[in-house]
């Protein structure tokens, strides 16, 4: 249980002390390189806001504030720079006036831009709040109210401000029927100008107009209790600090303080100490610049990702709304790598840093906490839905303890940068300040084609492909002329951009995007946001397309299967009459009947299971498209049937569900589809020992079932037991656990069954390089290997994939043993390699030696170490 928060003694300094008067007055993210820490004092327009203003004379104070302002410093896009120069003279007691002028200079070259725009012979007026160009807008805002309170604007730029507010909310916003409506960072981040602009200026009709889109987009927070957006770098501290912009703008810290406590801390969850970190889809490069840290440090960022939009502000927003220890101590993390282990000593311009980052927090007797816990379930929506997200393993946060993370949740993001089905991946491996493990990337997804296999969990390959890749490092074409499993998994379908209707939601196909039933003037959502809630599980299967085709192909047993067994929807060992037949030459297509329909269709003897199968004839320089239709199948998708399977023998199958419904960086012939088992969620200690373990079903076929147990030891030593129960649809198929290791140099022409790596990062603090050897057990049904892999950009570093390839068998449980120890550079690895045992019984139960340690993990789920 977690403390409540302290008492809301906190108001956004943007409302303080400001008079009637003037009060009544899916984008691809680019992100500008760091500012640059040391200006050349040169330039008086460079390098600003500089680290300190205090020692510049009042002359010289003149010449750079009219520099600042004549440059035209970032405004749009981004520009959090000058909130937190705002931040840091309000938090210093409004004492430092050099940083006033500056602030000052800046918010003048923004009246002076508008007022060029607006005499200008071209374009159009210079607007505030233009989708991703309001990033940033609530600091704009509060400068503004800053500057009135300092008596440092005349009437007349106070209500030219006003008139570029009123004139942005109107043009930013014409029609509200065609903005997104969602919990994600570009409609929180955009609007978090307008909602202080709406407190500010209530009276103001674009105001009042505005408030209930504001009001819906915070209704859909708290309706469903969280946000989609699964990953965090680039996009978390993009939705946080909007989110703290909008709760100030509306007053929900007043209002709706535990449930906004609560949701912080389920992103406080993402935090620990390990001065290295990886995300569930996006890479965190440490920063290497302590320098540059040291120098400026309201400026500073420890990981990279999301540059200037500075995460550790964000904590640092938090942190004073709720004068939260812990909070404070994630923004420490995030923002300076946070303190040596071990009562290590800490440099004194560390701490120097510090002081001058955190000094409201130290006038206040507040020090930084780390979070109180060890191995845990972490939840989205934890005060209402409570779904699994996050399985956590490790002794405690505290600084360079091991640490473990796993992604959980089983509806992912189909739109939001967090693209493929993944769920249950490893992302995060952390020892002694290393990352040894984390390659799921931003770029790792469908929508950049790097790989199925391109995450640290068990994949399942057809056996006419190339396991786990080709050789160039992606996805091979699977044979035209071998029998094997297309499915789509119905819970992609629920909530994708093409899915069914809802309760909640409808399919708008004039704009082929969803709207709310309640409001459907107000915005539009990129898929049914009742999906991600599990809440319209319930299906009704009208018709299935099985694809389009150049070249013939054959198909068996189109058919639902899941827990209620399976259900043949078409045999396909005669022709279904119900089987619309299109043919398509050039730009023309229609329907075949009669003889030309017979012509395309015969019965063969052959088939992956026992009988017949339909022969698609595509004439030659012509395609077909096949469909059954006039279907009634209503299921539950989540509990009766979870997957749409045919078997087909060519080399592109198709799908596509009720004419209009195909899941996005989606591919019919391998898709996880895997649901959670809630059930056998388990996180626990013994000591300093952890244990973790999660089960999946309809894990690439209809009733195949994949688990995971995990050790992590106190020492840092990962031992993973795999198990995997193929079905049926799965007989034949290769499996493997992939572990997605630094590359260093050329793949090993020939090797046993263990790999070493480098670690993929270090923290600031720690000196002795590491390295991390991969063991993989032994046995004669498995073909151990390594092979180069794409790597997504934003990971670094080149990637080899590991793995133990089993031919499974339906019926027939595949179980797998993979221990990884962290070792110093420069030790012998082979000679860690030998200090190695592994033994799996005849019931599938694990042991491991390694040194002094024994670890056990046995298939009743028992596990133990002893030293």
């Amino acid at each position: 249980m977690h403390a409540r928060p302290y008492p809301n003694t906190l108001r956004s300094e943007v409302f303080n002390n400001m008079g009637d008067a003037t009060l009544a007055i899916g984008l691809f993210v680019f992100f500008l390189p760091a500012l640059p820490l040391y200006a050349d004092e040169k330039d008086p327009a460079a390098g600003h806001p500089r680290s300190s203003y205090e020692h510049y004379s009042g002359d010289e104070m003149e010449v750079l504030a009219a520099a600042v302002r004549k440059s035209r410093p970032q405004m749009h896009r981004g520009g959090w720079e000058w909130g937190r120069l705002l931040s840091r003279f309000i938090d210093g007691g409004r004492r430092q006036k050099n940083e006033l002028k500056i602030i000052q200079a800046y918010f003048l070259s923004i009246l002076d831009r508008y007022r060029e725009s607006k005499q200008a012979e071209e374009g159009p007026p210079l607007t505030l709040f233009h989708n991703h160009r309001s990033w940033g807008s609530g600091g704009r805002m509060r400068i503004f109210a800053e500057l009135v309170r300092q008596g440092l604007l005349t009437g007349r730029e106070q209500a030219e401000f006003r008139e570029l507010v009123s004139h942005s909310l109107v043009v930013n916003f014409p029609d509200y029927s065609k903005i997104e409506l969602g919990v994600n960072n570009r409609p929180y981040g955009i609007n978090s100008g307008p909602a202080i602009a709406a407190r500010m200026f209530p009276k103001m009709p674009s105001a009042i107009r505005h408030k209930p889109w504001l009001d819906a987009l915070w209704s859909e927070l708290v309706e469903y209790g969280d946000t989609t957006e699964t990953n965090y770098y680039p996009y978390g501290p993009l939705y946080l600090h909007g989110l703290i912009d909008m709760a100030e703008g509306m007053g929900k810290f007043e209002t709706e303080r535990d449930f906004l406590y609560a949701h912080a801390r389920r992103y406080l969850d993402y935090v620990h100490g390990g001065g290295v970190r990886g995300n569930p889809n996006s890479g965190a490069r440490i920063i290497q610049d302590r320098s540059g840290i040291y120098a400026d440090p309201w400026n500073a960022e420890y990981y990279a990702g999301a540059e200037r939009v500075n995460d550790g502000h964000a904590w640092y927003r938090l942190a004073k709304h709720f004068k939260d220890p812990e909070f404070l101590w994630a923004s420490e993390q995030v923002l300076l790598g946070g303190r040596p282990p071990g009562g290590a000593d800490v440099p004194a311009e560390y701490m120097d840093a510090y002081r001058r980052r955190y000094g409201w927090f130290l006038k206040r007797g507040i020090k930084p906490r780390v979070p109180a816990g060890k191995s845990k379930i972490g939840y989205f929506s934890p005060l209402k839905h409570k779904v699994p997200d996050r399985l956590y393993l490790g002794p405690g946060r505290g600084s360079g303890r091991p640490f473990v993370s796993y992604f959980l949740y089983d509806r992912n993001n189909n739109y939001m940068h967090c693209c493929d089905d993944a769920g249950g991946r490893l992302y995060e491996y952390c020892v002694d300040g290393a990352k040894f493990l984390h390659t799921s990337g931003k770029y790792s997804s469908g929508r950049a084609g790097v790989a199925e296999t391109a995450y640290d969990l068990l994949s399942v390959l057809s056996p006419d492909m190339d396991f786990p890749v080709d050789k160039t490092g992606k996805m091979s074409t699977p044979s035209e002329d071998t029998w094997k499993l297309a499915s789509m998994a119905v819970k992609l379908v629920l909530n994708c951009r093409t899915g069914p209707d809802s309760k909640n939601w409808f399919y708008d196909s004039e704009i082929d995007l969803f709207r709310r039933r309640d409001h459907p003037k107000l915005g539009y959502a990129h898929g049914n946001m009742d999906g991600y809630w599990y809440l319209n599980n319930d299906y009704h299967l009208r018709s299935v397309h099985l694809g389009t085709y150049k070249a013939s192909a054959s198909f068996q047993n189109l058919r639902l299967g899941g827990p209620k067994g399976e259900k043949i929807l078409a045999a396909f060992d005669t022709v279904p009459g119900n089987l619309e037949v299109v043919l398509k030459q050039g730009e023309d297509s229609r329907v075949l009947e009669g003889e030309e329909r017979t012509r395309a269709l015969s019965i063969v003897e052959d088939g992956r299971r026992a009988g017949s199968s339909l022969r698609l004839n595509v004439p030659e320089g012509a395609a077909l498209s096949i469909t059954l239709k006039g279907l009634d199948e209503k299921f539950d998708a989540q509990n009766e049937y979870t997957r749409v399977s045919y078997d087909f023998k060519g080399q592109q199958a198709g799908f596509r569900l009720n004419e209009r419904t195909l899941p996005i960086y989606y591919h019919s012939l391998y898709n996880r589809g895997a649901i959670l088992v809630r059930d056998s969620l388990r996180a626990e200690n013994k000591g300093d020992d952890s244990f973790g373990q999660f089960t999946y079903r309809n894990f690439y076929g209809a009733r195949s079932r994949w688990a995971r147990q995990t050790v992590l030891t106190a020492e840092g030593i990962l031992v993973v037991r795999d198990k995997y129960e193929p079905c049926r649809d799965v007989d034949g198929y290769q499996a493997s656990p992939c572990w997605l290791l630094m590359a260093e140099g050329e793949v090993p022409a020939e090797g046993g069954n263990w790999f070493d790596a480098p670690a993929r990062d270090h923290a600031w603090w720690q000196d002795q390089k590491k390295r991390v050897l991969l063991y993989l057990h032994q046995d004669k049904d498995l073909s151990i290997g390594q092979v180069a892999h794409r790597a997504s950009q934003d990971i670094g570093g080149a990637t080899h994939n590991a793995f133990a390839r089993a031919v499974v068998r339906a019926g027939k449980p595949q179980v797998w043993l993979s221990v990884m120890v962290p070792f110093n550079e420069g030790e012998d690895a082979s000679r860690v390699a030998e200090g190695i045992t592994t033994r799996v019984d005849e019931q599938g139960s694990a042991t491991v030696t390694t040194g002094k340690l024994k670890i056990t993990i046995g298939e009743d789920g028992a596990w133990g170490v002893t030293r």
